[in-house]
């Protein structure tokens, strides 16, 4: 993608001290602090005209009552997000399964110039989390688990998260030149020390939010007005295991399966809520 491309300088150098920092985090630790937006269009009394775009976290999958085949729930953040003072949700794209390229193809053209606030939830399709646990469950081969890890980790090496997020910061925001980008992490998945193969579910995550982050701090430090949301720590004492659990615990389902239920998309719109509330 040539907006990707053109982001490549820019971001490799952030992403390369994430990487070496952050491939092998310790499971449990939380990503960088969110980055405070430049403005704030909820902290106004302009209406912020909102578009939602992403994955199957911006759709609200695992909190039920689906309106489409997408999984969009009204569950979720987006439209729980639309519920607060001041912002309007216009258009919501959002689609369970849906990658960076598919977010780039088909979803940001529902961004124009009268948009004033863009989130964006995505990445984790790119290192297929679920898929690693599937090919890591009984009675699949040892050598198909080990695959599935070392792929997710030689994808994360390469620093192309990070540059695909930059990128698609970019198109974004050629598309609605006026908006407010706030890019938001993924929860870490587990309690930590279930066992092994769960801590580094939890590692990858963590590697994976740092490098959504370094994506994020390559376009804003062009002048673009993004941030990052970190949701890990609200998510702390909430993860599988927990007995509190925010997110899907049954691995024979899944639709639901480490998403986040209904009290952990009410934790998405907190983080969202704060980010817009700095000045």
């Amino acid at each position: 993608m040539t907006a990707v491309l053109a982001w490549k300088g820019r971001v490799t150098g952030i992403a390369a001290a994430a990487i070496i920092a952050l491939v092998a985090i310790p499971a449990g630790i939380a990503g960088p602090a969110a980055a405070a937006p430049p403005s704030s269009p909820s902290s106004s009394s302009t209406v912020a005209k909102y578009v939602a775009l992403g994955d199957s976290v911006a759709a609200g999958q695992g909190a039920g009552g689906y309106i489409d085949a997408c999984l969009q729930s009204p569950n979720g953040y987006p439209t729980l997000l639309d519920a607060e003072p001041r912002t309007n949700l216009l258009r919501n794209p959002s689609c369970s399964g849906a990658t960076i390229a598919d977010v780039a193809a088909g979803q940001l053209s529902q961004l124009n110039r009268g948009t004033t606030l863009v989130t964006l939830t995505v990445g984790a399709n790119e290192v297929d989390l679920t898929g690693i646990l599937a090919a890591c469950t009984p009675p699949s081969p040892d050598e198909a688990c080990l695959a599935a890890i070392g792929a997710a980790q030689a994808y994360l090496a390469s620093g192309q998260l990070s540059i695909g997020i930059a990128g698609l910061v970019a198109a974004a925001a050629t598309a609605a030149p006026g908006a407010e980008i706030l890019v938001t992490g993924y929860a870490i998945p587990f309690q930590p020390d279930l066992q092994p193969l769960t801590d580094q579910v939890n590692a990858l995550t963590g590697a994976m939010n740092s490098l959504i982050a370094a994506g994020v701090a390559g376009a804003a430090a062009s002048g673009i007005d993004v941030g990052y949301v970190d949701v890990t720590g609200l998510f702390l004492g909430h993860g599988v295991g927990s007995g509190a659990s925010w997110l899907g615990e049954n691995p024979s389902d899944p639709i639901t399966f480490l998403h986040p239920n209904a009290a952990g998309y009410s934790a998405y719109r907190d983080a969202l809520v704060a980010a817009l509330a700095v000045p």
